[in-house]
């Protein structure tokens, strides 16, 4: 709970706090009062029950002005509804799945501008190769085309270039 609540704080303010478990849920406290925000809380599945308690705790602070989103990987919602005090107050549940190529198609040339006029036949050899309709796996893609489309001032992505980026990105993960 002490390294939920500090790491939280250390990202929202960018600087280290100290103090004992009570002093930074204030600081915390105080931080999430000064403006809106939405606290995103990853791996969400290895939160304890002080973990829990502790956002809940801010959360229903009527001084607090934030947005919860708790995400997680396998399990996640297995944990999380353990905990009748935090399941009455999830809004919503939301189950993410790999986009299908019609998706990738909608998505992606409006995602990153090397793509906005990329041919439809190489964006699915891209996501046949790489990325697999894994939105997390097109923006690792991205992250490495965009560089090589920089250095070879390409404003759109090329067959040669994206299978430099497959190459340098190791081939991508097998299809799951």
């Amino acid at each position: 709970m002490r390294t939920m609540v500090s790491g939280a704080l250390r990202t929202i303010t960018g600087i280290e706090h100290r103090g004992d478990r009570y002093k930074l849920i204030a600081d915390l406290g105080q931080v999430l009062s000064e403006r809106p925000r939405l606290l995103v809380v990853d791996e969400a599945q290895r939160l304890n029950r002080d973990c829990i308690e502790t956002l809940r705790h801010l959360h229903d602070d009527p001084g607090t002005r934030f947005a919860l989103a708790l995400v997680g990987g396998n399990d996640c919602w297995t944990v999380l509804s353990r905990y009748p005090m935090l399941r009455s107050r999830i809004f919503a549940r939301v189950a993410f799945e790999a986009m299908s190529f019609e998706q990738v198609l909608q998505v992606i040339p409006r995602f990153h501008n090397i793509y906005e006029h990329a041919d439809r036949k190489l964006l699915a050899l891209i996501d046949d190769h790489c990325a697999h309709g894994n939105f997390r796996d097109w923006a690792s893609f991205t992250k490495r085309a965009a560089k090589l489309c920089a250095t070879q001032d390409s404003p759109t992505i090329t067959e040669a270039l994206a299978r430099a980026a497959m190459a340098l990105q190791g081939g991508g993960r097998a299809a799951a």
